[in-house]
């Protein structure tokens, strides 16, 4: 699937993460490729957040950002990341708004 064809809340979750980082957004947007529908990205997301949550200072060592970002920050940041995306999972795709359009 593309994030094109996500719903507006889903889509929420890539603004979330560009909040947080853009290598996040990216690092999340271009995995949608990997999944048939929105239900399956958002819980492929919501494994993929959890082991970044789980050892934070390996993602951003991954990324070469070790030392650019306020680590309570990043944590923080992907707490709500995984909130969001748990409640949109939680949320019946028919409630979720339309399309995300630019």
């Amino acid at each position: 699937m593309d994030t094109d064809d996500l719903t507006a809340m889903a889509y929420e979750s890539i603004i979330i993460a560009n909040k947080i980082t853009d290598f996040l957004k990216c690092d999340i947007g271009v995995r949608s490729k990997d999944y048939k529908n929105e239900d399956a990205y958002l819980n492929g997301m919501l494994r993929f957040v959890r082991k970044i949550k789980d050892d934070p200072a390996g993602y951003l060592d991954s990324w070469t950002l070790l030392e650019e970002l306020d680590m309570a920050v990043f944590k923080k940041g992907i707490e709500e990341l995984e909130k969001h995306i748990k409640k949109t999972i939680e949320t019946p795709i028919e409630q979720r708004g339309d399309g995300f359009h630019f």
